[in-house]
């Protein structure tokens, strides 16, 4: 799974709009010298990565249609209650940083939306995903809270701001740093379109997505973690009761996650170890830290973690959690877990934690916490919910079971290649048994 990235230039080639000096963003021009309508070979335009002369490939772990996501939840009408955001705030950034700081930067985030009409709930979530709520943040891909440098923009170019406000220290005041990423997602909403329409983009849905990649659009994987930061702080805001709906199981369930739809980014039955072991359920898209809850009342039939080999899985308390952090290679793919057992011979899985806070034995409600995602048992991608159910003993498809809370993974890019690999490796193997028996028959002759 990629983990979210930030852009490194905002580059958009004037020649190619309709009217150059419409906006900010139509004078942003190439960089490093580009003179003839397109960017000089040691620049990718729009990215914030290491700079390179190759393409950069498009995330895997998103929509092939971006228009299989339903449509975003609108902007909360009239004035905002200052206590139940600035509490949605602290929550959600508690998960990724430390809580010293967070009210003041609730507050500083509200007053700042309000000053510039921007939505809060969309500044909160950037904050969230760029730099995890950490205004102080210093690293390669920016400065602050929104992660921003002077760097992002070409020399010369028209900006919604003095090119004085990006400098260092200013940045590092976290107002003045959402006062800026407000200018410059009031920038891309005017313009975004005409963009897209004039240099082309990867499919997305939303301005937001140029926020991370700058004028073209090569990836919809932050814009869409961006979004469901944002409808998981409307959530929390709105206070709503915990919601059910019927499943394929005949049993009412709610969401593993908040902010639902997510996206399931590997189904079951999907190739693992290059063939050797099958999947076994959905990996939900998530991110460190997130509260996984129970999907359905019921009873806690184990809490521990996964081994090695042919170790049986181990029972913890949730105290011995950190301890066995530090002993990863022990740990089998699933790392730690717990599995819950419901009604009507439903029994259901959450894999890879970071966390869990439940023991065997314990009656858990519908919507309660019993975890939080993590990476642990994963080898190569990046933090998931690897999502499991049986009924009567016998594995089900999850996609089915979530289908009201999670965009199925056969949606995906990922699908596609994991799709095309299988097809390869059984062609491959195909033709070496038809070698063997080939080479067995000639033997006997």
């Amino acid at each position: 799974m990629l983990a979210t990235v930030v852009p490194l230039t905002f580059i958009l080639l004037a020649a190619e709009l309709p009217d150059a000096n419409t906006g900010a963003s139509a004078n942003i021009a190439a960089a490093a010298g580009a003179t003839d309508g397109t960017t000089a070979a040691s620049v990718v335009a729009g990215l914030r990565q290491r700079p390179s002369a190759l393409p950069p490939k498009r995330g895997i772990h998103e929509l092939v249609d971006p228009a299989g996501w339903p449509a975003e939840p609108t902007a909360v009408d009239g004035l905002i209650d200052a206590v139940r955001f600035d509490a949605a705030v602290v929550r959600m950034c508690g998960e990724v940083a430390r809580a010293e700081g967070l009210p003041e930067l609730a507050r500083v985030v509200r007053e700042v939306s309000a000053q510039t009409k921007t939505d809060p709930f969309m500044l909160a979530a950037l904050a969230y995903r760029t730099s995890r709520c950490r205004p102080g943040l210093v690293s390669s891909t920016g400065i602050g809270l929104l992660q921003i440098k002077k760097s992002m923009f070409a020399a010369g170019a028209k900006l919604p701001f003095p090119r004085a406000d990006l400098e260092r220290e200013r940045l590092l005041d976290p107002a003045h740093n959402l006062r800026v990423g407000a200018a410059l997602l009031t920038m891309w909403e005017a313009e975004h379109v005409a963009i897209d329409r004039a240099i082309g983009s990867t499919p997305h849905r939303t301005a937001v997505a140029h926020f991370f990649w700058g004028d073209k659009v090569w990836g919809a994987t932050p814009e869409d973690r961006t979004l469901t930061a944002r409808r998981r702080l409307l959530e929390t805001y709105g206070n709503a009761p915990v919601a059910f709906k019927p499943s394929s199981l005949e049993l009412a369930i709610t969401s593993p996650l908040e902010g639902s739809p997510r996206l399931g980014t590997s189904g079951l039955g999907v190739d693992r170890d290059g063939g050797e072991r099958s999947h076994r359920g959905v990996d939900i898209d998530a991110t460190v830290g997130e509260p996984v809850r129970a999907v359905a009342d019921g009873v806690v039939q184990f809490a521990g973690v996964d081994m090695k080999g042919d170790h049986p899985a181990l029972g913890l308390f949730p105290r011995q959690v950190r301890r066995w952090h530090r002993k990863a290679n022990m740990m089998g793919p699933g790392g730690f877990f717990v599995r819950v057992v419901h009604d009507g011979g439903v029994r259901s899985g959450y894999f890879h934690l970071n966390s869990f806070r439940v023991e065997a034995g314990q009656t858990v409600r519908a919507g309660e916490i019993i975890g939080t995602v993590g990476r642990s048992g994963i080898k190569v991608s990046g933090s998931h919910l690897h999502f499991e159910v049986h009924k009567d003993g016998e594995l089900k498809d999850p996609a089915r079971f979530l289908s009201a809370y999670v965009l199925p993974p056969d949606g995906t890019l990922t699908f596609t290649i994991a799709k095309a690999e299988k097809r390869q490796r059984l062609r491959a193997a195909a033709r070496a048994r038809r070698h063997a028996q080939a080479a067995a028959a000639n033997r006997l002759s």
